[in-house]
């Protein structure tokens, strides 16, 4: 009886105590993993502040680390499926130097990412697959000049580069008016006037309305026209999403877009329709969106319009300020 007894408990001791041991190896690894997140968010940001407090020091003769606001951005890393042009990994980089001696009327940009989104100072959520080519995915570099700010208006001049090594040079001069039209209500208007080596003359006209219908659905809507000369006519992107805010960090939502090119051959390029959910992640400053949906996109006269799935997440960090 003792020979059976013994091999018994010594199974049951092994099976107890092999799943403890599991669950504080994955609460290790796990507590491990966050480490290294907090970590890596805090040397960018001490990276993009020490680069900031550099330049800031060109306008004063002394420079307090400790009196320094901060400057602040965000990092996102998005792999998508398309059905049309199959898998992808979509990022975007984008830091807001400040510089307090300069008395906050001179910013820096750095970032990676679209250049229309760029030179607008916005990213307007739109899907992935509407962003044409891989061409535009580039470094850039930008100083600006904000000799006006208000409430409700601001004037802003920069110039820049991108491309890398190429020094794809270019300028602009941006003007933003907002406006409440009522208690649930708001419009934004932007006009940006830009030039670049590689590209020549351009304008970029953005209409944003925001409205709330009750505490809980979000409505934004926008649409964008950018005319230079490499575009065929005009540019344009449009885009509605409706929000659900079911829980103080968590919300549903759809949206429906389009893009196109009034002289190209097919002058709408494509429109499509998501779901998608958005919530924080692990961190206060950590974020997930995911999304499912479906495009129809067409290139030539001799494409035939048919529905493509698109499913694609999003992780953005922000950091900073």
């Amino acid at each position: 009886m003792y020979y059976r007894v013994l091999p018994l408990s010594l199974i049951l001791l092994y099976s107890a105590f092999v799943p403890a041991q599991a669950q504080a190896q994955q609460k290790e690894t796990a507590q491990q993993g966050t480490a290294v997140i907090d970590r890596f968010r805090q040397g960018l940001t001490n990276t993009v502040d020490r680069s900031a407090l550099w330049i800031d020091s060109l306008f004063a003769e002394e420079v307090d680390p400790a009196d320094y606001p901060g400057s602040y951005g965000s990092l996102s890393l998005s792999p998508v499926w398309d059905e049309h042009d199959g898998f992808e990994i979509d990022s975007s980089f984008r830091a807001n130097l400040v510089f307090p001696h300069a008395q906050k009327r001179l910013s820096a940009i750095i970032g990676r990412g679209d250049f229309d989104d760029f030179i607008n100072d916005s990213q307007l959520d739109r899907p992935t697959v509407i962003r044409r080519s891989q061409a535009d995915e580039e470094w850039m570099v930008g100083l600006g000049f904000d000799p006006y700010v208000e409430a409700d208006q601001s004037l802003s001049f920069g110039a820049g580069f991108r491309g890398g090594l190429d020094l794809d040079t270019y300028v602009r001069a941006r003007y933003r008016f907002e406006t409440i039209l009522s208690d649930a209500s708001e419009i934004r208007v932007q006009s940006v006037g830009f030039w670049r080596d590689s590209d020549g003359f351009g304008i970029a006209q953005t209409i944003e309305h925001e409205r709330m219908f009750s505490q809980r659905w979000f409505n934004k809507f926008w649409i964008r026209g950018t005319f230079a000369e490499r575009t065929e006519g005009v540019r344009w992107h449009a885009s509605n999403k409706l929000y659900l805010m079911y829980h103080p960090e968590r919300a549903v939502g759809g949206e429906v877009w389009w893009y196109g090119e009034t002289r190209e051959e097919v002058p709408m390029l494509d429109y499509g329709v998501r779901a998608l959910h958005r919530s924080r992640f692990m961190r206060e400053w950590l974020y997930l969106e995911g999304w499912v949906g479906m495009h129809w996109p067409r290139e030539t006269i001799s494409d035939t319009r048919t529905p493509r799935w698109i499913l694609g997440l999003e992780f953005e960090m922000l950091f900073g300020n």
